[in-house]
């Protein structure tokens, strides 16, 4: 079977909105140039192609100079998921999976119409799709992904494997690029949950091809179109010169367990601690977590710029209150936004969703939307929450995605948007654990998605409710000192985000009205900690011994 590789390549941006990095140098040759070199070693692929835009191509054309790569220009424009694609996969982009509505990273540069075209036009069989600035893409993976894939041809469509971005390739059978460019669906789409046609995960069935262990344990984004991913790529390369897939994927699982970045890769933001159910058994709010904020907007301004200078900083208006409550909710939002901050989630119970609300949250380009529906009967929420008020909670929810869709009945009238893509959330526990499938299977029709979330006891200061323990059998370092933090509405930067009564100073970092978050980030409180854990002595605030969250990324 003919099998070719094809790269969609744009020297100007990339899928996730980012700017490229193709032309950037690495080591001693550009992104794109490393990509298909390394690619070019591959022996089962018969060419490679690598697709641009008209006004691209002389320029492409003389980056890779002297290699394989056959230079095509076309004029097919975007996927018509592409804004889709790149805001269900902000938040997990270090993974191949785990997207909202299950967006994958083979997502991202998967062009069907272009890839159908270019299989048709030379007659290939099958398509191996890489991204252009997968720079450490291991072409003894790929060649053991097409052996594998035209071995069983009859039976699979697409052969993906559970690699971390940018260390292999999809390889699609032509047929099946026709058939999905024809549906205008994405490939991960073929792979997520349907309540109405449930089927075995892909992940259990032929098409997945068995990657070495390393790469099935490990995370961490090895596309260079992103600062954090290209840092990390650069940093790789430093230690390892021509590393395989395998290598990577070792080198990544030990950077999990060492590595600081700069800045967090995400901050929740508390900007009040108001809230309409303080009264709710499922989370602390009210009394249990006491009177802070609401946060100022100067605070959320300042911390905006600060994290945008990375390009893919991701922010959650969150926190153990209201976010919906603050008083300058709008101006917040304008500050995060205006300062270039990647992606914006926030969470919410749904009860402040007025029409100003919806209209702020759709004008500032929130990414995600996640409600607190909780429950799915009206008497189990009222009992876990202290209100009877879901009906409310859903009505308001449905306004905001009559406002997005821009329904005649949505107040004002206005364009169709993408953002925000809308999740309902529900906490599970013993109460709450008959109505699960009914309440995950009926939203995810509605909305595309939803997300059952564990019961948090908050280190044994709420009342167990869980209904299994899930923490491993074995003690390791917390996963969350490495990545996230906490900012409380008094502007305080915790080292835990358990702490939501910030009972003790062994917690916090400092104030950012003192100092910068990459100060506080890297000060001495988190470096006390994350010593401590990396010796195996988690008991270095009043809350690690009791905590049951240090494994959750």
């Amino acid at each position: 079977m003919k099998v070719i590789a094809a790269l969609d390549a744009d020297l100007d941006t990339t899928p996730l909105g980012t700017v490229s990095r193709l032309a950037e140098p690495l080591g001693d040759e550009t992104v794109l140039r490393m990509t298909v070199r390394r690619l070019a070693r591959a022996q089962r692929l018969q060419s490679i192609y690598v697709l641009v835009p008209p006004d691209q191509s002389a320029r492409v054309t003389t980056l890779l100079e002297g290699t394989p790569a056959q230079v095509r220009q076309h004029e097919t424009g975007s996927p018509p998921h592409t804004r889709l694609v790149s805001v269900a996969r902000k938040w997990s982009l270090d993974g191949w999976r785990g997207g909202i509505g299950g967006a994958a990273a083979m997502d991202e540069y998967t062009h069907t119409r272009l890839l159908a075209g270019l299989a048709q036009q030379e007659q290939a069989g099958a398509v191996l799709c890489v991204p252009p600035a997968a720079a450490l893409i291991d072409p003894e993976l790929a060649d053991a992904m097409i052996e594998y894939f035209c071995t069983a041809a009859e039976d699979m469509r697409m052969t993906f494997t559970l690699a971390p971005p940018g260390l292999s390739g999809t390889v699609f059978q032509t047929g099946l690029l026709q058939e999905m460019a024809e549906k205008n669906i994405p490939p991960g789409w073929t792979m997520s949950y349907k309540p109405d046609a449930p089927a075995t995960d892909l992940t259990m069935r032929k098409c997945c091809f068995q990657a070495p262990e390393a790469l099935r344990h490990s995370s961490g984004r090895m596309i260079a179109d992103t600062g954090a991913s290209l840092e990390r790529i650069q940093r790789c390369l430093a230690e390892h010169a021509e590393p395989s897939a395998e290598t990577v994927g070792r080198w990544l699982i030990a950077q999990a367990r060492t590595y600081v970045p700069r800045l967090p890769r995400e901050v929740e933001i508390e900007l009040t601690t108001e809230d309409q159910l303080g009264a709710t058994v499922l989370r602390p709010r009210g009394r249990r977590v006491g009177r802070r904020g609401p946060l100022d907007e100067e605070v959320v301004r300042r911390l905006g710029r600060e994290l945008a200078t990375y390009d893919d900083a991701r922010v959650v208006l969150g926190g153990f209150g209201e976010p919906l409550l603050h008083p300058g909710l709008d101006r917040c939002l304008a500050g995060l936004r205006d300062a270039g901050v990647y992606g914006i989630a926030l969470r919410t119970n749904g009860l402040a969703l007025d029409d100003d609300n919806i209209e702020t949250l759709i004008r500032h380009r929130v990414d995600v939307v996640s409600v607190s529906v909780d429950t799915a009967n009206r008497d189990t929420y009222a009992a876990l929450n202290g209100v009877d008020a879901q009906e409310t909670v859903i009505g308001n929810l449905d306004r905001l995605v009559a406002a997005r869709e821009g329904r005649p009945e949505a107040h004002p009238p206005r364009a169709p948007e993408v953002c925000p893509l809308v999740v309902a959330e529900m906490v599970k526990c013993r109460e709450t654990l008959p109505e699960m499938e009914a309440f995950f299977d009926g939203w995810v029709r509605k909305l595309g998605w939803a997300v059952l979330t564990g019961y948090n006891d908050y280190g044994g200061r709420l009342e167990d409710r869980a209904v299994i323990d899930m923490t491993p059998p074995q003690r390791t370092a917390c996963r969350r000192i490495q990545t996230r933090c906490l900012v409380t509405a008094n502007a305080d930067v915790l080292v835990c985000d358990q702490d939501f009564s910030v009972e003790s100073t062994d917690g916090m970092a400092g104030s950012l009205l003192d100092a910068t978050l990459e100060e506080l980030w890297h000060g001495a409180a988190f470096r006390r900690v994350r010593e401590a854990h990396a010796q195996g002595i988690p008991g270095t605030t009043h809350l690690c011994d009791r905590c049951c969250e240090w494994h959750r990324p």
